[in-house]
């Protein structure tokens, strides 16, 4: 895990600390170090992407890519039917991935967030879903 860390804060980003449900871990690895790494929690049958990242050095060989498709079928796995994405930097990342915008408010029922923890997330934010069939 701290590893995972290391890459999620080089990248700015940190790990979540939430409890009650599953959550999965995606990692690439390169000689022993960790490079990339994704990140998210299985509320009931849906899926919910909380972190993708890559370091800036090993960007642009479609390690995320790999990573978060290598996370959604470990969650289809897991018996997810659904998978969702909060995202302020990158939705035409994730549209690839086969997610669209979604309401704010079919997120809050499937994950059960609260609407002002959704809103902490800023106006820039992009709520996508995608079924995962």
């Amino acid at each position: 895990m701290e590893a995972i860390a290391g890459v999620l804060e080089t990248c700015g980003l940190t790990l979540a600390d939430a409890g009650g449900v599953s959550r999965l871990y995606h990692v690439a690895e390169l000689g022993g170090r960790i490079i990339g790494c994704a990140y998210g929690e299985q509320y009931g049958r849906t899926f919910a992407i909380h972190t993708a990242a890559v370091l800036p050095e090993f960007r642009g060989h479609r390690l995320a890519t790999y990573i978060v498709s290598a996370l959604l079928m470990r969650a289809r796995a897991c018996g997810c039917s659904n998978a969702t994405v909060l995202t302020n930097e990158h939705p035409g990342f994730f549209a690839r991935h086969g997610f669209s915008l979604t309401p704010v408010d079919s997120l809050v029922r499937e994950t059960q967030l609260s609407l002002n923890l959704l809103r902490s997330f800023g106006a820039r934010t992009h709520y996508m879903a995608r079924h995962l069939n």
